[in-house]
């Protein structure tokens, strides 16, 4: 009984010089790659890079567009975040800022009186983020304008139609033939 004791004791002493000398990984906290991608005409911290981070460390952010009344979406893994704060890490993550621009296809969806809601596809066009035209898939048309956070699409051939809201939701209210109604939209991949 006391040998079987001595090669117990023995293995162990064995496997704890074995670390030792082979050094012992799989041990301590785990580290996790963020990659920071700043978009033209963006700034902030942290700056455009590759970063190695400690679980649950907290990366403190923040950024701002590089020219006034525009504004910038900060996205990490595809969830969009306010454009400061703090990110976790729990896992590898990438983190994009780019200026807000809705050059593109929407699908809108805008609430009529009885409550029920219509759908419309919008094509956004334009030299800038900032203004240009649009098209609608009921065939209407008109122009549209980007300040800051508002949004503002006006029609030209669909009565007295126009559009308001904010850029970062893609939501607001319309008006037109006496109508105040709700309107959201989401971006079409």
């Amino acid at each position: 009984m006391k040998n079987l004791k001595n090669i117990i004791l023995l293995t162990i002493a064995m496997i704890l010089i074995s670390f030792s000398f082979n050094g012992c990984t799989g041990f301590g906290t785990p580290e996790y790659t963020l990659i920071v991608i700043l978009e033209d005409g963006c700034t902030g911290t942290p700056d455009d890079g590759t970063y190695t981070v400690n679980e649950l460390d907290a990366i403190e952010y923040e950024y701002f567009p590089a020219e006034e009344n525009v504004q910038i979406e900060v996205s990490v893994n595809e969830g969009f975040r306010s454009s400061a704060g703090s990110l976790i890490m729990y896992n590898n993550a990438t983190m994009t800022v780019r200026i807000i621009d809705i050059r593109d296809d929407w699908e809108f969806a805008y609430y009529i009186e009885d409550g029920s809601q219509n759908n419309m596809t919008i094509t956004f066009a334009g030299d800038t983020p900032f203004a240009g035209t649009f098209s609608d898939s009921h065939g209407y048309s008109g122009t549209w304008t980007v300040e800051s956070d508002s949004f503002i699409m006006t029609y030209e051939n669909w009565a007295d139609y126009v559009f308001t809201g904010s850029v970062t939701s893609m939501a607001g209210d319309y008006y037109g033939e006496g109508i105040h109604l709700g309107w959201t939209a989401s971006r079409i991949n």
